[in-house]
Formats: structure tokens, C-alpha cells, sequence
């Protein structure tokens, strides 16, 4: 991500309901079992996710831009460091979780990259991965964000296997959105409609839209404390470290 990508972030990640929704999400999924040791928010950007969590445990968040960190730090989040994914300086087993929230579509070799991911994590320490669902989704807000791939649920259980992670939980999620996501995909770029489409998905919406599409995520964090949904935008997967008992 470029900095204008971060000052868009740093206005809207707030309140803007797909941002509040992935929080949202990220609760019911891990609030069951939050643990209490330490976590790495790995491409951690302007810190929406780290802020939902520094009152919870002790956290820990990396990006490579200054500016992403400077923003951080303006919204008191100080426990930072500043690298690049090729070179984690951490020691080995020191994170109880390691979060990968929309980083590995980024990337070349996931696979690869996720093996370096485990080491970080404790033994039968968590990794929660989060990505883009279905290549055929594939939009200019794909492209505005450097993505290499989205993935179908059968390639993110084979690069987790791959690394040599152990596969605990996988479900979709943005689910209740996706038929009317899944029109405008392919209405927008498919059809060649995509000169009129904004370059990313992040708009401003009229206030009483956002509000209504953030009880909807309300709604679908209920839905995944519980179970796991078959279709959605995006997919998440929570891989363990073997060992710990």
C-alpha cells in the first residue's frame, strides 16, 4: 500500500463499515479463546485491529511505511516496530497469536512466507489468516491494492498444510453481502464497466447505509461465534503451531 492508500485508511478505518466489520469479525472468531499471551499484528497499517486489542493483551504491530506507524502512534499506540515482511526481527516462539489479516495475497511465495510466520508463534500458537475469496471476484480494487492472487478455500488449506501449520478452523465471511458483491464484481470490471468503478471499494456511503451495513456485520459475528459460512467475500483461517500440549 502507498501512502494515499494510509491517509484514506486513517480517515475512514474508524467508523467505516467494512473496517468495523472486520473487527467484528475478528472477535467472534477469537473471543472464544482470546489467549493472554502476546500478539503480533504482522502489516498492521494504521492500527484499526491493534486498537480493539491493546486493552486485552499485550500487542505487538509491524509495517514496513512510516507513515502507517506514525499514524499508529498518533492514535496512542506506541509498542511498534518498523520492518518489511522479508525480514522479521523477532525471536522464534515469542507470540501466543500472529495475525495475517489481508497480507499473503500480496505476496509471491505464500507458502514460504507462512513458514517464517510459524516460527514466530509459540508452540500451539495461533495464526489467524484472513484473505480475499474467489479469483473471480478479481476487481480494480484488486489491482489499486497489489494483490497477487484471491483465494478458494481448497488453496488456503493447501498453503497452510504446505507451511506446516495445523488447520483448526476455515470459514468465509462477508457472507451476507456477497450475492450484491458478487453483481457488482462483475458488472464493474467483467463487463468492462470498470472505468466508472472508484479505484478501491472503500467509498464514502450516506451515514444511515453505513450504520445499516454495520448491523449486518453485527449480525454475521453472531452467525461465526457459532458457525462457519459457506460463501463470503473474504475467507479466514486459524492454523496453530504443532506442540504446546
Amino acid at each position: 500500500m502507498n501512502d494515499r492508500e494510509f491517509e484514506l485508511l486513517d480517515r475512514i478505518e474508524e467508523d467505516h463499515w467494512w473496517f468495523a466489520g472486520k473487527r467484528k469479525i475478528l472477535n467472534a472468531l477469537l473471543l472464544r479463546d482470546p489467549g493472554r499471551g502476546r500478539l503480533l499484528d504482522l502489516g498492521c497499517g494504521t492500527g484499526g485491529v491493534l486498537r480493539s486489542w491493546m486493552s486485552r493483551r499485550p500487542c505487538v504491530g509491524t509495517d514496513r511505511s512510516k507513515l502507517a506507524l506514525k499514524i499508529c502512534r498518533r492514535r496512542g499506540f506506541d509498542t511498534l516496530v518498523r520492518s518489511d515482511l522479508n525480514h522479521l526481527p523477532f525471536p522464534e516462539g515469542c507470540f501466543d497469536t500472529v495475525l495475517l489479516l489481508d497480507v499473503i495475497e500480496h505476496l509471491d511465495d505464500d507458502v514460504g512466507f507462512l513458514r517464517e510466520v510459524a516460527r514466530l508463534a509459540a508452540p500451539g500458537g495461533r495464526i489467524v489468516i484472513a484473505v480475499p475469496a474467489f479469483q473471480w471476484l478479481w476487481s480494480q480494487h484488486d489491482e489499486t491494492f497489489e494483490h497477487r492472487r484471491r483465494y478458494s478455500a481448497g488453496q488456503l488449506e493447501s498453503v497452510i498444510r504446505s507451511s506446516g501449520l495445523i488447520l483448526e478452523r476455515r470459514t468465509y465471511t462477508n457472507g451476507l453481502l456477497f450475492p450484491v458483491a458478487a453483481v457488482w464484481r462483475i458488472l464493474s470490471y467483467r463487463l468492462g464497466l470498470g472505468r466508472w468503478a472508484p479505484e478501491t471499494d472503500f467509498w464514502g456511503l450516506p451515514k444511515w447505509l453505513n450504520a445499516l451495513l454495520s448491523r449486518l456485520y453485527d449480525f454475521e459475528a453472531l452467525l461465526l461465534a457459532r458457525f462457519d459460512l459457506p460463501v463470503g467475500v473474504s475467507l479466514v483461517a486459524i492454523a496453530r503451531r504443532e506442540g504446546g500440549g
